[in-house]
C-alpha cells in the first residue's frame, strides 16, 4: 500500500443511506446499521459472490464492497471488529481513483491511534492492524519470532521476497505449534536482551525494497496537529 498520495480522511454528514444506494447499489435493514457505521456481517452476507451476468456498474459495487470489508475486518478494524465506518465509502466511488491516496499511511496511522488508546486501564480490546504490528514485533525481537528459511539472492531478484511479511510465510514448523501462552511471552520480553532486538531499519535485502516504510514505523505523530485543522475522526487521517 502506497504511504505517499493524497490523504484518507472524511466524514460522516449528508444523506448515508442514498450513499449506500448509489455506490453498493443496496441499503440494509436498520437493524445493519450502528451510528454511522455497518456491520460487516452484512456486506459479506450480501456481496458473497459476484453473479454471472454482472454488468461494470454491479462489478464496481462488489469491489468497494471486498474493499470495505478488507478495511474493517483487517486494515483499520475498530475494536469491535464487526463494523466498519461508512466515512470510507465516498473515498471507494471512483475506483480508479483508489490507489491515489495514502493508504499505508492512513493504516499507521489507524495503528497508533489504537495503540495509545490501549494504554489506558480500562481499555480490554485493540484495533488496528495487528497483521502488521504482529509482523512488526517478529522483525525486531527475536525472542518471541518463529524461525524462518533464508531468503535466497535468486528470491530476492524473483520478487518472491517483498513485501516484507511474505517472509514469514517460510517458516521452519507452524506458528500454531508453538504452545508459549500469555504469561510464557511476557516472561520473554521481561528478560529481553539487547541481542535479542533488531535496531537497525532494515537488513540488507529490505533496504534496497522498502526503507522508507520501516522508517516510518519509527515515528509517532500527532496526525490532527500534522494537518492543522479538524477533522471528523481523526482515526482517519493520513
Amino acid at each position: 500500500m502506497p504511504i505517499d498520495g493524497e490523504p484518507v480522511t472524511g466524514g460522516s454528514s449528508g444523506n448515508l443511506l442514498q450513499l449506500l444506494q448509489d455506490l453498493l447499489g443496496n441499503i440494509p435493514s436498520e437493524n445493519m446499521i450502528t451510528g454511522n457505521r455497518i456491520k460487516l456481517s452484512w456486506i459479506n452476507s450480501r456481496f458473497r459472490e459476484l453473479p454471472d451476468d454482472a454488468n461494470l456498474a454491479t462489478i464496481g459495487q462488489y469491489a468497494r464492497a471486498h474493499i470495505l470489508i478488507l478495511i474493517g475486518s483487517m486494515l483499520m478494524p475498530d475494536t469491535s471488529v464487526s463494523l466498519v465506518h461508512f466515512m470510507f465509502l465516498p473515498l471507494l466511488r471512483e475506483l480508479d481513483h483508489i490507489s491515489n491516496f495514502s493508504w499505508g499511511f492512513a493504516v499507521l496511522a489507524c495503528l497508533y491511534r489504537a495503540l495509545d488508546h490501549n494504554t489506558k486501564f480500562q481499555q480490554d480490546n485493540i484495533g488496528g492492524c495487528m497483521l502488521l504490528l504482529q509482523c512488526w514485533a517478529w522483525e525486531r525481537f527475536t525472542c518471541i519470532s518463529p524461525e524462518i528459511q533464508p531468503v535466497t539472492e535468486d528470491e530476492i531478484v524473483a520478487g518472491l521476497a517483498f513485501p516484507l511479511s511474505v517472509r514469514w510465510c517460510r517458516q521452519t514448523r507452524s506458528v500454531f505449534h508453538d504452545q508459549t501462552t500469555v504469561v510464557g511471552f511476557r516472561k520473554k520480553i521481561d528478560h529481553i536482551q539487547p541481542k535479542q532486538v533488531h535496531y537497525h531499519q532494515c537488513s540488507t535485502i529490505l533496504f534496497v525494497e522498502i526503507p522508507f516504510v520501516f522508517f516510518m514505523f519509527n515515528i509517532n505523530i500527532n496526525f490532527c496537529s500534522f494537518y492543522g485543522h479538524h477533522i471528523d475522526n481523526p482515526m482517519l487521517v493520513a
